[in-house]
């Protein structure tokens, strides 16, 4: 059985061939009534067995059909195998949120025919593929999918290296190390000068600005005051130098090939020059090529742990125009946590435990996660507000390097799966020091002890039910919905999600949840790990599911109103 699977059976009805099981979280805070039946059924079988089978989930506050929802109760419908809900009874006032959910990382799209009498109804699911509403990311935006790629797969190449090659040492020091670095002390790195080419490179003359325990901020030579004073250097130093240390507290410690303690930090206008290749903003980027050797098939190795970061640029004399104010607001404060849990990442996953580099959607998801619990969480919403807008067109789990909007959607799972955890730091810790990696390295690092929510199909349904109930008004339930966001004691910025709200990021981002579309009564097809949201009133008769592409399918049907 595949690890995304969903190896419980789903029940509590058998609505035709299809099984069901439902949950009641509308009434308030406290947990679920005590459990009343226990019945078994391997996933995609249909057919539900006795209890104390293998694969078995216990059924709490069971409900057979939908007229037995109250406001802010859900159950979930075996799509896999054909299926009805019967609305016999339900109000007419009534109205309800339909989730379809492909469960599956791997096995493509899943479509599912919906059949039934919905004349009466608003029931609709459009004829396309993608018939939410269309929503443009930021121009420019595959600029930073195109390059990270590219140094995602130079990572696979140093994969094979042996690790003494690296001659790192298994932990940065996470304070009060000595380095031999002074500020005003002048040197030139080797710094990327194409998108596409991971070995290319140009020397940037830089100066020590800044020395603190954990890092050292360089500067570039080119950037005047108007780009960065001595006072915004000092500033998001003083802040970094703190969040380092307690990122790699969390997260594991970066690696220190050449025995200095340090991280350095680069920012550079040439930065800027990758993004404007594209016609678009790269912030910044960590590159595993400089934790090995530099050699004639590693040219562009600096051999430090070194994160490159963009300088703000008015005048847009290197590459689209950023303003200081907006660049020490969001994005500078933003980028660090972010690049360095990058760093973070590939040293615990392939240095220290002789595995493989992160998946990329997961390493993203960690690194955008890194800038929330860093109190840097001012970036986050207007990824996820891309995702939020048109879920059924991003995939979770994706192959090669995430868009904006994926980014966006891993960030919203983990950051649920953090909240749901029992430890949420133990969680994140788990993630990255480890050899495991993707779908694998969730279940492995949740360690879940609930038997119907330990593996990845389980959580992606959860997830998408909280993505439709949360700030709707329907459930407190905390299973099921986003603890509200606080702001962060350090930072003053937010913490945590909204998903209808205005996010209050500078960007004048506003949320307004899952849009819930309407039927027509036609086949809905979902990409694998993505999910459809859709609304439904007035329903009276018999909803009947039948599975057409013999994929993994779940619905969930939440009652809203």
């Amino acid at each position: 059985m595949e690890a995304n699977q969903i190896k419980k059976g789903i029940v509590g009805m058998v609505g035709m061939a299809g099984i069901l099981i439902s949950i009641g979280c509308g009434s308030g805070m406290g947990g679920l009534s005590e459990a009343q039946s226990v019945i078994s059924s391997p996933t995609g079988t249909g057919t539900p067995t006795q209890s104390g089978q293998t694969g078995g989930v216990t059924v709490t506050n069971t409900h057979s059909t939908p007229k037995e929802l109250g406001t802010g109760d859900l159950l979930y419908v075996n799509l896999s195998a054909s299926s009805s809900l019967d609305f016999d009874g339900v109000s007419q006032s009534s109205e309800f949120a339909l989730v379809l959910a492909n469960t599956s990382s791997s096995k493509g799209n899943f479509s599912v025919q919906v059949s039934g009498d919905f004349s009466d109804a608003e029931l609709n699911i459009s004829k396309s593929v993608d018939g939410e509403e269309e929503v443009k990311e930021e121009e420019g935006s595959n600029v930073t999918e195109i390059f990270h790629e590219v140094l995602r797969l130079r990572e696979n190449e140093f994969e094979s290296l042996p690790v003494v090659e690296a001659s790192f040492s298994a932990s940065k020091a996470v304070s009060g190390a000595s380095a031999d670095i002074s500020v005003g002390d002048t040197r030139t790195f080797k710094v990327l000068s194409g998108l596409t080419s991971a070995t290319s490179t140009v020397d940037v003359s830089a100066v020590a600005e800044c020395v603190g325990s954990n890092i050292v901020f360089y500067v570039d030579t080119r950037v005047d005051n108007n780009m960065l004073c001595a006072s915004d250097i000092s500033t998001l130093c003083n802040q970094f130098d703190a969040t380092a240390a307690k990122e790699q507290q969390l997260l594991g410690a970066a690696s220190d090939v050449n025995n200095d303690g340090k991280t350095i930090v680069l920012f550079t206008p040439q930065v800027n020059k990758l993004g404007a290749q594209g016609g678009g903003i790269v912030t910044g980027f960590f590159t595993a090529s400089d934790l090995y050797p530099n050699s004639a098939s590693n040219p562009s190795s600096n051999y430090m742990e070194i994160l490159y970061v963009m300088v703000p640029d008015p005048s847009g004399i290197y590459g689209t125009p950023i303003s200081k104010a907006f660049a020490m607001s969001n994005l500078l404060p933003a980028v660090l946590p972010h690049e360095f849990q990058h760093a973070i990442s590939y040293n615990q996953h392939v240095l220290v435990n002789k595995g493989s580099a992160e998946e990329s959607w997961l390493n993203e998801g960690m690194s955008h996660i890194a800038e929330d619990i860093f109190g840097q969480n001012v970036e986050n919403p207007s990824r996820y507000a891309i995702y939020l807008a048109n879920p059924s067109a991003y995939s979770l789990v994706t192959g090669g390097f995430p868009s904006l909007a994926a980014r966006g959607a891993s960030y919203l799972f983990l950051r649920y799966l953090y909240e749901q955890s029992e430890n949420g730091s133990q969680f994140l810790s788990r993630l990255d020091q480890t050899s495991a990696k993707g779908i694998k390295n969730i279940e492995q690092a949740f360690a879940g002890r609930s038997s119907d929510f330990d593996q990845f199909g389980e959580f992606f349904l959860r997830w998408n039910a909280a993505l439709a109930m949360t700030d709707a008004g329907v459930t407190q339930d905390r299973r099921f919905v986003y603890q509200a966001r606080a702001k962060d004691a350090s930072t003053g910025k937010w913490s945590g999600v909204c998903i209808r709200c205005n996010a209050d990021d500078n960007r004048g981002t506003v949320l307004n949840g899952t849009p819930l579309k309407l039927y027509s009564n036609q086949t809905a097809t979902t990409a694998q790990s993505a999910a459809r949201f859709f609304k439904v009133a007035g329903e009276t008769g018999k909803m009947v599911f039948a599975n057409v592409s013999g994929g993994e399918g779940y619905g969930i049907l939440i009652r809203t109103k």
